[in-house]
């Protein structure tokens, strides 16, 4: 019996079925490595200029995305990386530049991640930023991140700032944190992680 007969097909039955035929289908597979391959090329050909710029700083990577192996090497290569996050590339490229803006050695940048977040119209580079800001927000940056969570036009990447909202306004004044996690609860857009937080599941739970 068909897939149509017994009604749509899951993500998790399609997911099945293609670790089958990579398994089984050895033609299969190869086409699906070749297509890997050639996007793997393709991107390292897009992302070259990030890496020629990261090299002349003395950070010598073969990819953007490995610099996640090289922590050390972070405080140099952010004001490359906020350099090339306003630059036309695809998303692919991209996401591996804003990743290697999320350390807390980014925190003397805040303003201009700030303002970058606020400004950029890409979605991919808002969520990287986002991310960013969260993973290096302190005491100092509590109101920030108050309005940054009101600001509705700033869609679900206002997820990010709920976490270090609870951490920070809890260590400022106990259940202070809570309380505007509480108020987002009924939220359509953050009121499931809101909920997690305050039952004290993890993000990925």
């Amino acid at each position: 019996m068909g897939p149509t007969s017994r009604g749509p097909v899951t993500a998790t039955e399609l997911k099945a079925e293609m670790e089958r035929r990579l398994a089984e289908d050895l033609e299969y597979r190869a086409k699906v490595e070749r297509l890997e391959a050639e996007r793997v090329r393709q991107l390292r050909a897009t992302e070259a200029p990030v890496v020629e710029d990261l090299a002349g700083a003395g950070i010598d990577v073969s990819t953007v995305w490995d610099l996640r192996k090289r922590p050390e090497s972070r405080a140099v290569a952010i004001p490359i990386l906020l350099n090339h996050l306003t630059r036309d590339y695809p998303d692919g490229v991209l996401e591996g530049v804003g990743q290697g803006l999320d350390d807390r050695t980014a925190r003397d940048r805040w303003r201009e991640l700030k303002d970058l977040y606020l400004r950029t119209e890409r979605p991919v580079v808002r969520d990287r930023l986002a991310a960013a800001l969260s993973d290096c927000a302190v005491k100092r940056h509590y109101e920030d991140l108050l309005a940054l969570l009101a600001n509705t036009d700033l869609g679900d990447t206002r997820i990010y700032f709920l976490r270090p909202v609870n951490r920070i306004g809890n260590r400022m004044s106990p259940g202070a944190g809570r309380a505007v996690v509480e108020s987002w609860t009924d939220d359509p857009v953050l009121g499931k992680e809101a909920s997690a937080i305050l039952n004290g599941r993890g993000p990925n739970d």
